[in-house]
């Protein structure tokens, strides 16, 4: 089979670059003793002769300091001579100031190692650099080989459509600033593109694209729809939504299928987005013709990899004008015309840059008259995200009543506790949880929302700087945002016992009026509080205090700063 000749022509191997001849021949032994096959250079004018004859790699072992030149002198060559099809590359240096890490990590190298080499580590990082390519060739095999043997029955064509079309009609919400243009190359097509208000309000938005076409892809694509559909309805953010969907096509689907995806999350009263790609064209953020972000993919697809190994980080970001964002599917980019010339990312950026009136429209009349057919090869998708005309809230009620801490409902007495602590902190999703209790006992979706919001801000203000102790003033500096969500992981990777959260919910009935007493209390040292902090409003993130005082009749903070009370009243 063509998947079996291209493993055995994969012959893993390795150039290793180095002007110092003693250890060029070190790393060459040790890496064939490991049964990698080596060839190797001992300068960067040989290293670029070598590598403009075209001789084939998997791999290149790359000393910074060549003699004449550097790695990343050799780099630049190498993109000149290779394009896209550049192997990964491993630096090795004596060299740890940061700013240097970075640049060379921003010139395309995929691992670093410094000197004096931990042979040990050299192996692993090898390793795990040539499964990774050996996965991803394998699975785009199995593409071209599910597309040669897919079948198109005419009953089973007919099942994927009603099912395709029954999604789109219950999954998914006509909301202002989303704009879908999808194309099926068939009667019903593999992609599939849906946005959902959350509780809080969010806009949450799926471009999925599943392996294949007609019914192969509209049933791996289901449990993904379901899935989405299902936890932004309860509140979830993006991670654990990613995560539970990439663990049900593991579980439930073939090996050899899986959805590539682009998840995002856009936070209205925050000023973030928040998006995951996994295996699909880059996502741009485009203001007045130019393109100010770009969201590459960062992930494998979904569906091909097991809870331990996947990655479900977000790219978060908080944009600074009222651009927007434009995703597409590869079907865009790779549709062919008659001489067989893709349709290409070059091709896509030249339409933005030019700034169109309707950037969507001219998209698809650009690949119309690429094409020349009424039909495309694959399917097409083409979605635009405007944040500034997506509505901020379509559930909270227009009664400016319900915006001031009142609630309608006639129930009895009733008090909810639950307590979270450690590293459970990090994966149990307490608003929704929360959300659900309140469905359960019959509170009105509009009043669920509002007490959402509350939740959501209170354990947010908890966790991230109550026990955590981030400092959000670091999202205001050049590249902030990143770094305040890699700080938060890697202290939600310290967590301990002693690190809990307690929410509290408690219906007080009287004569006089009943009232919900919302209470969240953290284990932390309590984080800056005095008269003068609880009487502002600007000095937690985001929605902050500003937020919960709008929604509540009262609002408490008590010493040293780690519990906070709303009450929300029925009078």
């Amino acid at each position: 089979m063509v998947i079996e000749a291209a493993q055995a022509d994969f012959s893993n191997s390795i150039f290793v670059v180095d002007d110092d001849l003693f250890l060029n021949e070190l790393f060459c032994q040790f890496l064939q003793g490991k049964g990698f096959t080596t060839h190797s250079a001992g300068s960067l004018v040989e290293a670029i002769l070598i590598i403009e004859k075209g001789i084939a790699t998997d791999l290149i072992l790359l000393d910074y300091n060549l003699g004449d030149g550097t790695g990343l002198d050799f780099l630049a060559r190498l993109q000149q001579v290779s394009g896209n099809n550049i192997p990964p590359v491993i630096m090795v240096s004596t060299n740890e100031d940061p700013l240097f890490l970075e640049n060379c990590f921003a010139a395309g190298v995929a691992d670093y190692v410094i000197k004096p080499v931990n042979l040990s580590l050299l192996a692993l990082k090898v390793a795990a650099l040539i499964r990774s390519i050996t996965l991803q060739r394998l699975i785009s095999l199995q593409n071209i080989e599910l597309e040669r043997f897919k079948k198109n029955a005419e009953r089973e064509e007919a099942v994927a459509k009603f099912t395709y079309e029954y999604l789109l009609r219950h999954n998914s919400q006509v909301i202002d600033g989303v704009s879908i243009w999808l194309k099926p190359s068939t009667s019903f097509s593999g992609d599939i593109a849906i946005a959902k208000i959350s509780p809080g309000g969010d806009l949450y938005f799926l471009l999925a694209d599943a392996t294949g076409h007609g019914l192969s892809a509209a049933i791996t694509v289901m449990p993904v729809v379901s899935i989405f559909n299902t936890m932004v309805a309860k509140g979830f953010d993006l991670q654990p939504i990613v995560i539970e969907m990439n663990r049900k096509l593991v579980r439930d689907t073939p090996h050899d299928r899986f959805v590539a995806a682009v998840v995002i999350q856009i936070q209205h009263v925050r000023n973030e987005i928040h998006i995951w790609n996994g295996g699909m064209p880059t996502a741009y953020w485009i203001w007045n013709g130019e393109i100010t972000r770009q969201f590459k993919s960062r992930h494998m697809a979904l569906g091909i990899l097991e809870d331990d190994r996947f990655d479900a980080n977000v790219e978060s970001w908080r944009p600074t004008n009222n651009g927007m964002l434009f995703i597409c599917s590869d079907g865009l980019l790779e549709e062919t015309n008659k001489q067989g010339e893709c349709f290409s990312n070059e091709r896509l950026l030249e339409i933005i840059h030019s700034d169109p009136e309707d950037l969507q429209r001219s998209v698809v009349d650009a690949l119309a008259e690429h094409s020349g057919n009424s039909s495309y090869i694959d399917d097409v998708s083409i979605c635009i995200l405007t944040p500034a005309q997506i509505p901020r809230s379509r559930n909270i009620a227009a009664d400016e009543k319900s915006f001031h801490g009142y609630i309608e409902e006639e129930l009895s007495d009733f008090f909810w506790h639950i307590r979270i602590s450690g590293k459970k902190l990090s994966n149990c999703e307490l608003p929704p949880l929360c959300n659900k209790f309140l469905q359960h006992i019959g509170i009105e979706q509009n009043f669920c929302q509002i007490i959402f919001l509350i939740v959501s801000e209170m354990i947010s203000n908890a966790l991230d700087h109550g026990i955590l102790r981030l400092d959000s003033n670091l999202k205001e500096e050049p590249e902030g945002f990143t770094r305040y969500f890699q700080e938060r992981e890697a202290r939600l990777a310290r967590l301990t016992s002693v690190d809990a959260i307690d929410l509290k919910l408690r219906w007080e009935p009287s004569p006089s009026g009943a009232q919900l007493v919302v209470s969240v209390e953290d284990t932390g040292e309590g984080y800056g509080y005095s008269g003068v902090w609880a009487q502002r409003d600007d000095l937690l993130s985001g929605r902050g205090l500003r937020m919960i005082k709008s929604l509540s009749k009262q609002v408490k903070i008590f010493p040293p700063g780690n519990r906070i009370e709303a009450v929300i009243s029925t009078s």
